[in-house]
């Protein structure tokens, strides 16, 4: 069979109709149609495939095996919206958890699939006065690394540098997840049977090891530093008790009385005692003693502070 330029043109043309046509390609049949071989179709598709990726057009040529046929799917609907965008970025510098620079690089990403000069204007503020909090330190290949050896299920060496000292701690672990909490990101990883949570931005190096590991069994998780994993019992009376799920989303009501609610969570302990202070007389911890008491001792340093002079 020879396949002349001619007779390929045809063929490609024919078949790239059909496809904007939303039909389907069976390479066999295409192959009996026009007395070619099923490698020259499918080169035929790899071309249409190539053509489509070059040109930018919202389309991409995708093989449904359920009907055995390559279809044309359109990509504009599975793009970003400009307002989804902008909700994404500004959740992004919010959460002050990458460097600036990475920041930056995600942010200008986004902001190019829409092409819209107004949200550059309406981020552009943010964007200016964003501080990161990692001393410029990007966690990207950190995150994105530990995070494929968990895929692997692969044991890994990290240097961890606890508060207060000045030289790391090498520490063998089997990583089970990474998880962002209030402007950090944490990796829970299994020590010596004992799942641990480090604060990512505190690993100064990390080694992927030649040994596999299975998940353990759910244990109770420790958590490195001042960090603590604490359990907390909350009496809300404000208006809006949506606002201890919106900070503690693990949170479960226990009881309600008329305006007055009391829940109960296990919370990463930093920033806490902080975000309880910012809700004033609406909120009023009840467990831990030590954090009920903690509480008390700065409001009681506060009214120092307000004395009439």
């Amino acid at each position: 069979m020879v396949d002349s330029q001619q007779g390929k043109g045809y063929r490609i043309l024919s078949m790239f109709d059909r496809l904007m046509d939303g039909q389907g390609i069976n390479k066999k049949q295409e192959a009996l149609t026009h007395q070619v071989g099923e490698k020259t179709i499918q080169r035929d598709i790899d071309e249409i495939r190539t053509y489509l990726e070059k040109a930018k057009l919202d389309y991409h040529l995708q093989y449904v095996r359920t009907e055995k046929v390559y279809k044309l799917i359109n990509t504009k609907n599975n793009r970003l919206s400009k307002e989804q965008v902008l909700v994404i970025v500004k959740i992004l510098i919010a959460s002050k958890a990458l460097v600036k620079s990475d920041i930056g690089e995600i942010v200008n990403q986004l902001l190019s699939r829409v092409a819209e000069d107004q949200l550059d204007q309406l981020l552009l503020n943010e964007k200016i006065v964003y501080e990161d909090i990692h001393q410029n330190k990007s966690l990207l290949s950190l995150i994105w690394g530990i995070s494929t050896a968990i895929q692997k299920r692969k044991v890994i060496t990290i240097d961890y540098l606890q508060e207060g000292e000045a030289i790391p701690t090498a520490k063998i672990l089997k990583p089970l997840a990474v998880i962002f909490s209030t402007h950090y990101f944490y990796l829970i990883g299994d020590n010596q049977d004992t799942p641990t949570v480090y604060r990512m931005d505190r690993i100064q190096h990390f080694r992927e090891m030649a040994i596999h590991f299975e998940f353990p069994s759910v244990h109770p998780l420790q958590v490195e530093d001042a960090n603590d994993l604490t359990h907390i019992r909350l009496l809300y009376k404000g208006r809006s008790p949506q606002i201890v799920y919106s900070r503690f989303p693990t949170a479960h009501l226990v009881s309600q009385n008329n305006h007055e609610y009391v829940f109960e969570a296990e919370v990463l302990e930093y920033g806490v005692k902080e975000w309880l202070l910012s809700q004033g007389a609406d909120m009023e911890v009840l467990e831990p003693i030590e954090l009920r008491e903690e509480i008390i001792e700065t409001l009681q340093a506060m009214q120092q502070n307000y004395r009439y002079i």
